[in-house]
């Protein structure tokens, strides 16, 4: 049990270490507004408050989504070994909220 806590305690702290922009490029933000029109059928005033909101995110994260939408499976498998759960928590929330809120006009 010891064990384990102290991997975890490390991997965490190793994971907080990494710099976030490893995986970024200025191109997530606009492949998560450009499949937010494709596929979530949202208008270009939706889109641009989602890409508004990503853009709160940390690189790695928007990375990630950029990832998830494009269903890239090796790049999502390559981000996730470097964020931490809190981090992937908050982009798994973000994909689940972020789209209602925007096509609500927030």
């Amino acid at each position: 049990m010891m064990r384990a806590m102290l991997l975890l305690a490390l991997t965490a702290t190793w994971a907080t270490l990494m710099p976030s922009s490893a995986f970024a490029s200025p191109e997530d933000l606009a492949t998560i507004e450009r499949q937010c029109g494709a596929q979530l059928k949202l208008s270009p005033s939706g889109c641009a408050c989602l890409r508004g909101r990503a853009s709160k995110l940390k690189d790695s994260q928007q990375a990630f989504v950029a990832a998830v939408v494009t269903k890239n499976k090796p790049v999502q498998k390559d981000i996730m070994q470097n964020m931490t759960v809190a981090e992937l928590t908050e982009a798994g929330m973000f994909m689940t909220t972020a789209p209602a809120q925007c096509a609500g006009g927030d």
